[in-house]
């Protein structure tokens, strides 16, 4: 190229016959623009190689731009998929939600209904336990009334104990003719046969029956806290009574009556304590198939039992 401009300013000078320093003013100008287009050529060769880093950049880029597109695009589609996902989960979410609220409702009203419960059962506990303390002030009452009535009924038994060896003392010429003593139920009995005190079918007492009865009389007449009952039995034999005796009831009936009547005659027993009953057959002590079995029943007793007034007024 220089070679070209060279000759070309050759032919200029030579052909116009230019002067010296026309000459040299055109050779300074032709180095000066030798020297720029030497740079100029520098900086194009710089700027080529700039631009071809510059294209390699812009290819790497446009790689990395596809690559990126690319990636989007995958991105794109995650995220659809991902999004349908999440409109799943958020729907069992909803569901599990409400099941949670349903279930959630269930064990308040459970636990409401147990805490009504159990506020019932704690009032019902509390007037159980007014109730306890109610029923142990009675239980102690009790106990104080049942230790009174064992102390009377022990006073009782004794009293009776007592009685009954008395009887013992001051009957004992009669226990061969029929007269037994015996403590059963709490009670002393006196029983007497028939052949003691009365002849067949007839309620007069005989001459021994009323020693007897005389004996039993100072022993009562001496213990005035306990009550007497006279009881007249008889076998089951049909009587033919006539007047104001007409069977065994009025039989069993009358004859203890007339014991009755001879206890209390002078004897200070008071009529209060003493009651006569009849009792007819209705209360055998044997079979009444034999003649001895039927003589056990034809019997008066004499039944002697604690005054039960002051254990009513203690139970009261």
């Amino acid at each position: 190229m220089k070679k070209i401009i060279f000759a070309i300013v050759t032919v200029i000078v030579f052909s116009s016959c230019v002067s010296t320093k026309r000459y040299n003013n055109l050779l300074t100008t032709y180095n000066d623009t030798t020297e720029r287009l030497n740079t100029s050529q520098i900086q194009l060769a710089e700027t080529s190689h700039e631009l071809s880093s510059v294209k390699k950049d812009l290819n790497d880029k446009e790689k990395e731009l596809s690559q990126l597109f690319a990636e989007t695009e995958r991105l794109k589609r995650e995220n659809a998929l991902n999004q349908k996902e999440i409109e799943e989960l958020n729907k069992q979410l909803t569901s599990s939600n409400s099941k949670i609220n349903e279930v959630l409702n269930d064990k308040s009203k459970h636990l409401s209904e147990l805490s009504n419960s159990l506020n019932a059962k704690e009032q019902e506990l509390g007037q159980k336990e007014r109730n306890l303390d109610s029923l142990q002030r009675e239980m102690q009452a009790s106990r104080e009334q049942i230790k009174k009535m064992k102390a009377q009924l022990d006073a009782s038994d004794k009293k009776l104990a007592e009685i009954h060896s008395k009887l013992k003392k001051a009957l004992l010429g009669f226990t061969d003719k029929g007269l037994t003593i015996e403590n059963k139920n709490g009670k002393v009995y006196v029983s007497m046969d028939e052949k003691l005190l009365f002849s067949s079918g007839s309620w007069e007492v005989s001459a021994e029956g009323e020693k007897a009865l005389a004996e039993i009389a100072v022993v009562l007449s001496n213990n005035q806290d306990v009550d007497i009952m006279v009881e007249g039995h008889t076998d089951n034999v049909p009587l033919k009574g006539k007047n104001q005796i007409k069977d065994n009831w009025d039989l069993s009936v009358m004859r203890a009556t007339s014991i009755t009547k001879i206890l209390l005659n002078g004897t200070g027993i008071s009529p209060k304590r003493i009651i006569p009953c009849g009792r007819s057959e209705y209360m055998p002590v044997a079979d009444n198939k034999t003649e001895e079995h039927r003589a056990k029943n034809r019997r008066t007793e004499i039944i002697l039992s604690p005054k039960v007034s002051e254990l009513i007024d203690i139970l009261k």
